[in-house]
């Protein structure tokens, strides 16, 4: 069985803790898997029942907590609040779990967070960026994503969200979503309303107009509000009703969820946590379960994991080497186009993404079913060096890992019999009998690991002594055990008694 390298004991401030060659997980006695192979990213990938989560996925959740990192981790299922904490108590971090969710007191408003990550252009990228991973999740669940290009709407709903955001920058120095709400739905639709007296008493839109006309402007702030007037005073209301209410509806139906129920209150105020507490050793767990929150669960989600993503990826390792996870069962459920592009940068950020699923095909699918998803899916999966495959019956993920694992020069052997018998029923002792035989030899690179080997691993439970198998397969790595980059693992499930005695 593999085993847990400890590290209870040590100091926060140690630095050989959070060294790179430190140990986490020893897959065979020489065999050793590190922190710098967990910031090279994880993903695991199992049919359902197969023992991914509670064999290979709880090592590596106990070993990175046991190790002291910070993490995020995204739930699908409503056990999983239940599980971290069980995680979290077995390896000494109970204080350290933060479950962010409707019965909670923690608060996270996201348009602060990046308002105070820099000013001008670069926090309009910032809040945009955050808008669009909602919108490209939104449009997935509706039917719309997964275009092979990104299309007039998306690029014009940018452009509105882009402009939205500067005019009340400019305007209120601050941003809220209710007031985003406000500003769009009081643009002016026509340029007669542009000039009418009472639009401009009315309107929102136009006393944030007038407000950041007052206001004093650095010379990019000049430049900014003339693109913002402009674009409210004579490209939005000279385009035609339907254009307009189809970007408008795009906007509006992302941002209507995170101004209504909970996740107003969760979303707005004054923020009490941030991605940044990671850094300090928080394992916050966003406790909206997909299963159950359905959109808005995954909504919120996919925010605080793409503010997650850019913070980390800005962060002083010198100052702060604690490595951090993103932890993502079920990870097809919050997969986007820009989790490919912070895999390949993340490592130097000391993020472990660790991504769980059942097959490569989720991955396809919840990316657009298109060439454009498959491509960001390889992408993605490329980035992620270490691979744990449980036992599937998915043709497709069990031969891509097959391929993954590569093909050798294999021997065959090969040898046929066959013989004439004189009378009705054969008779091998027959003198009278006759016959011929050949044998044959070939070589032909095939899979060192075939598709069907996968449908047969142990997966756990009382008919297997609660034993799970993978295939452990590392990119670059040579396991001492096998000679070769994959090796069979085993993992030996927690009984169920076992777990009811510690929760009583």
């Amino acid at each position: 069985m593999l085993g847990i390298k400890r590290l209870f004991g040590r100091k926060s401030g140690d630095p050989e803790r959070w060294s790179l060659t430190h140990p986490l997980v020893r897959w065979s006695k020489d065999d050793i898997w590190t922190i710098r192979d967990a910031v090279e990213g994880v993903l695991i990938l199992g049919a359902t029942g197969s023992g991914k989560t509670s064999g290979s996925g709880a090592m590596l959740a106990r070993s990175m907590l046991a190790a002291g990192f910070g993490g995020l981790v995204l739930t699908a299922k409503p056990d999983e609040r239940q599980l971290w904490q069980r995680y979290c108590r077995e390896t000494g971090r109970d204080g350290d779990l933060k479950c962010f969710g409707p019965n909670e007191s923690l608060v996270f408003n996201f348009l602060d967070f990046e308002a105070q990550q820099g000013g001008g252009a670069g926090f309009t990228r910032n809040v945009v960026s955050l808008f669009e991973s909602v919108l490209e999740v939104a449009d997935r669940g509706s039917g719309g994503g997964g275009r092979d290009d990104e299309g007039y709407w998306r690029r014009s709903t940018r452009q509105l969200t882009s402009n939205l955001v500067d005019l009340l920058t400019l305007s209120k120095g601050r941003l809220s979503v209710s007031d985003l709400y406000r500003l769009v739905v009081t643009a002016p639709t026509s340029l007669e309303q542009v000039r009418s007296e009472e639009w401009r008493k009315n309107s929102f839109c136009f006393q944030c107009l007038r407000e950041a006309d007052e206001r004093s402007k650095t010379p990019d702030q000049l430049a900014d509000f003339e693109i913002v007037t402009d674009y409210f005073c004579l490209e939005w209301p000279s385009l035609s009703e339907k254009t307009r209410s189809v970007i408008q509806s795009s906007f509006t139906s992302m941002i209507d969820v995170l101004h209504r129920g909970a996740l107003r209150r969760l979303f707005s105020g004054d923020t009490n946590i941030t991605p940044a507490a990671t850094e300090e050793g928080a394992i916050i767990l966003l406790d909206l379960p997909v299963k159950e929150f359905a959109e808005t669960g995954q909504y919120a989600q996919v925010i605080w994991k793409r503010a997650f993503q850019r913070h980390v990826e800005r962060r002083n390792v010198a100052l702060n080497p604690r490595p951090v996870f993103l932890w993502a069962d079920e990870a097809q459920c919050f997969a986007n186009s820009s989790d490919a592009m912070f895999q390949t940068t993340c490592r130097s950020s000391r993020v472990a993404t660790v991504l769980l699923s059942q097959s490569t095909s989720n991955f396809h699918a919840a990316l657009g079913g298109s060439q454009k998803g498959e491509t960001e899916s390889a992408s993605l999966f490329g980035n992620l060096n270490t691979k744990i495959f449980h036992a599937n019956s998915d043709p497709v993920t069990n031969e891509w890992a097959s391929t993954i694992i590569g093909r050798t020069l294999q021997e065959f052997w090969n040898s046929n019999s066959s013989f004439e018998n004189s009378g009705a029923f054969p008779n091998p002792m027959d003198p009278n009998r006759s016959g011929q035989s050949s044998a044959g030899y070939s070589q032909a690179y095939e899979f060192e690991v075939q598709p069907s080997t996968f449908s047969s691993l142990k997966t756990g439970g009382p008919e297997h002594q609660r034993v799970v198998e993978a295939i452990l397969f590392q990119n670059g790595k040579r396991f001492q055990a096998t000679g070769r980059p994959w090796m069979r693992a085993c993992f030996e499930q927690e009984s169920r008694k076992r777990e009811v005695r510690r929760a009583t």
